[in-house]
């Protein structure tokens, strides 16, 4: 059965200086959109879309988030194409592409925390991104996704 849900996405991205791996500075992003939930064969999975950013075109990025125990997915096709893995005390590594070409993009995961209700979905996860196998951020996100019928629709 396939729920109507919200999406909150918050990533905060504390950007090193490649010269002196000293914090740079925070970037923090923060996405809100409707979506789909289901739950086949012990995973959930969650399907929504981000809206075209300013010169992409008018191009939605489509996104797929899958949830295994603590295993954590993330899938994002539409100008860009990316599948990012996370389970924590692991590194994993894949192609970011984008229009301007591809990236190897490296996700080593300190702590992960997953919380699963009838009504809501939590999931955080604290790792150190890499391009190329050079280290960019500390980084962590925080995924939230409401059922709109269960009364929890604010996202604060």
């Amino acid at each position: 059965m396939t729920k109507e849900v919200l999406i909150s996405i918050k990533g905060l991205h504390s950007v090193k200086n490649t010269d002196t791996s000293d914090a740079e500075g925070d970037d923090e992003v923060e996405i809100f959109s409707p979506g789909k939930y289901y739950f086949r064969n012990g995973k959930h999975y969650i399907e929504y879309e981000e809206p075209a950013q300013e010169g992409e075109d008018d191009m939605a990025v489509k996104s797929l988030v899958t949830l295994r125990g603590r295993r954590l997915e993330v899938i994002r096709r539409g100008v860009q194409y990316s599948k990012m893995v996370f389970e924590e005390n692991t590194k994993s590594e894949s192609w970011y592409m984008t229009p301007a070409g591809g990236v190897l993009a490296g996700f080593d995961v300190k702590q992960m925390q997953v919380s699963v209700s009838d009504e809501l979905i939590e999931i955080f996860v604290n790792y150190a991104l890499e391009f190329n196998c050079e280290p960019v951020s500390d980084s962590n996100v925080r995924i939230r996704v409401i059922a709109k019928d269960s009364g929890m629709f604010h996202l604060t």
